[in-house]
């Protein structure tokens, strides 16, 4: 079974992000093959004064980022080779893959 990675919505995963999905608490450590974030890592990021963005805060800049370059694929042997194009998520299926984890591209969006 593989699970969704709740970053890129990419269904990679070899367990889940987080064991405490509601909370998005206890990391898995692993990294998505797709996007290429780590969980419990990436997602380990202190503002100042020990104060620290919430998970789900990370997520969206972290893909963001990921998304203004295009959404280049980590592992590109490891992804379907299908779904991507000059090692880059096609658009038709990240939108498709994105509508997993609730995120909609603007159409007019360059990707």
């Amino acid at each position: 079974m593989k699970y969704v990675c709740p970053v890129c919505g990419h269904k990679g995963l070899d367990e889940p992000a987080y064991t405490d999905l509601k909370n998005l608490k206890d990391a898995s450590f692993d990294i998505c093959s797709c996007c290429r974030f780590q969980f419990g890592v990436d997602d380990d990021i202190e503002l100042q004064n020990g104060d620290f963005l919430t998970v789900k805060d990370t997520h969206t800049i972290y893909r963001d980022i990921w998304l203004n370059f295009d959404a280049p694929v980590f592992l590109t042997k490891e992804y379907p080779a299908e779904n991507q194009e000059n090692g880059k998520v096609k658009r038709k299926y990240l939108e498709d893959q994105l509508k997993y984890i609730g995120i909609a591209i603007n159409e007019s969006a360059d990707l």
